[in-house]
């Protein structure tokens, strides 16, 4: 057998510090470990896939599946709306706008003072299938505005999401002012009408 050579390498102190603490808490040596974070880096080279991205994608997930979000394939979510709306254009909506309220009441509660940002982040993070999507607030106006593309959606389910919006924008205390959807493309407006009258501003986003 080849004997295996072994080398020195250097590295900053605390984070030499830092991998003896997961090897101590996963019952394994220092060597096994940092092996097995040189295997992972070569991994990650050889498959094309940057470690950083990686690390963002499988944050991403996690937030998603805390927020209660599951996997599903986008044409049968899409089919399943269209027999939803098919059935009860009133019914699907409502479902819609209802669970957009939730949405924006969750925020809400959770960051009462930056709920437009963590809602934007939000929607940026479980809107896949959009091409394009913004949400802008102006602080003089007190206006809202969300815009949205995406080719692959049908006219009903452009509404639907539309409804979604609808709901999401109430629940935080705006009142929507214009919505419209076609196939692939929806725009909301909401205004804080208290913002004028009080001179509150609203955050932007």
């Amino acid at each position: 057998m080849v004997a295996e050579r072994r080398k020195t390498f250097v590295a900053r102190e605390d984070l030499l510090r830092s991998i003896s603490e997961i090897a101590r808490e996963n019952g394994k040596s220092l060597y096994e470990t940092v092996n097995e974070i040189f295997e992972s880096a070569i991994l990650f080279q050889k498959t094309g896939v940057k470690m950083d991205a990686a690390l963002e994608e499988c944050g991403k997930m996690r937030v998603a599946r805390e927020a209660g979000y599951i996997l599903c394939l986008e044409n049968l979510w899409s089919e399943i709306n269209e027999i939803a709306y098919s059935a009860s254009p009133e019914g699907a909506a409502a479902a819609w706008k209802d669970a957009g309220a939730w949405f924006g009441k969750k925020h809400l509660t959770g960051k009462p003072e930056g709920c437009l940002e963590s809602i934007k982040n939000e929607l940026e993070l479980s809107l896949w299938n959009v091409s394009e999507f913004s949400m802008k607030g102006d602080a003089q106006s007190g206006v809202v505005e969300i815009n949205v593309l995406a080719p692959r959606l049908s006219r009903n389910n452009s509404e639907l999401l539309a409804c979604f919006f609808e709901g999401m924008l109430s629940a935080i205390g705006l009142n929507v002012i214009h919505k419209e959807s076609g196939c692939g493309f929806i725009r909301v407006v909401g205004k804080r009408q208290e913002a004028q009258k009080r001179g509150d501003s609203i955050e932007k986003s």
